[in-house]
């Protein structure tokens, strides 16, 4: 069987393997770095280093069963005015009924806003105040997770 030349530097390939797949080829410094410590901040056998500072972010653990958080003034808006706008704009695709909110809502009289920003802070005060007794609930044992 026909075997690829053997490249300068590096032992040939078993019979039957051609030269490029040769796993020296991929990492010919292999046998020399095994023992090797690596550099402070990486970790052995990867290849780049954790910025220094940054670390992934990772998600919240959020308890179950608490009080759900308000909607926001705009969401408040949005629910009241979609069923009026789809019936009069009913070729609107679903992102071009959101811009079509989020013009009128930029548009729409400050007294008018007024009163859905003030319902959205009657609703976060209401919310922490839930949430308040649910914590206490919680630390105390009272609640089922």
């Amino acid at each position: 069987m026909w075997a690829f030349p053997s490249a300068p530097g590096y032992p040939p390939g078993p019979a039957g393997y051609p030269q490029q797949y040769h796993p020296q080829q991929y990492h010919p410094y292999a046998p020399m770095m095994a023992g090797y410590p690596p550099p402070p901040g990486m970790k052995p056998g990867k290849g780049m280093p954790e910025p220094a500072g940054k670390s992934r972010r990772r998600k919240k653990k959020v308890p179950h069963g608490g009080p759900k958080k308000p909607a926001t003034s705009f969401v408040l808006f949005s629910n009241t005015v979609r069923e009026e706008v789809k019936a009069a704009n009913p070729g609107l695709s679903f992102i071009e009924l959101g811009r079509k909110l989020g013009e009128m809502w930029r548009e729409m009289d400050p007294a008018v806003k007024k009163d859905y920003e003030n319902r959205t802070t009657a609703a976060i005060s209401r919310y922490l105040e839930e949430k308040k007794i649910w914590l206490a609930q919680r630390a105390a044992g009272m609640t089922q997770d």
